[in-house]
């Protein structure tokens, strides 16, 4: 790939799915990182009040900015909680796997946004 994009990424499905268009990429990671990293987020609260409901509308609604993102093997595990959400598991359970892929999240942050950045530029 001509745009040499960080290999934490799923470089194949980003060539497959956007070429090489940095200003499509650039707008993928850049609405990422302000929405649906916010709404990420957000589902701690929704989960810590109990809110099973609002919680699996997160998580159903985020799991496609995953796979846009590149970020396809972050995307397994989102659906996982979200069918622990549906199965009303315990709130603690369903918190351990929001935190252990919040801190997976955490640290591809910093990568997309060196390379949005990056993009912004081509």
């Amino acid at each position: 790939m001509a745009l040499q994009l960080n290999p934490a990424l799923d470089l194949a499905y980003i060539d497959q799915a956007y070429g090489e268009d940095p200003v499509i990429l650039y707008m993928i990671f850049d609405a990422f990182l302000s929405d649906s990293v916010p709404r990420w987020q957000s589902l701690q609260g929704a989960l810590e009040s109990g809110d099973l409901k609002e919680s699996a509308s997160i998580v159903h609604g985020l799991k496609p900015s995953f796979t846009m993102t590149g970020l396809t093997h972050v995307r397994p595990k989102v659906e996982v909680l979200e069918k622990a959400i549906k199965n009303d598991d315990p709130v603690e359970q369903l918190l351990e796997m929001y935190h252990n892929i919040s801190v997976e999240i955490e640290e591809l942050i910093p990568i997309l946004e060196s390379e949005s950045e990056r993009l912004k530029q081509l």
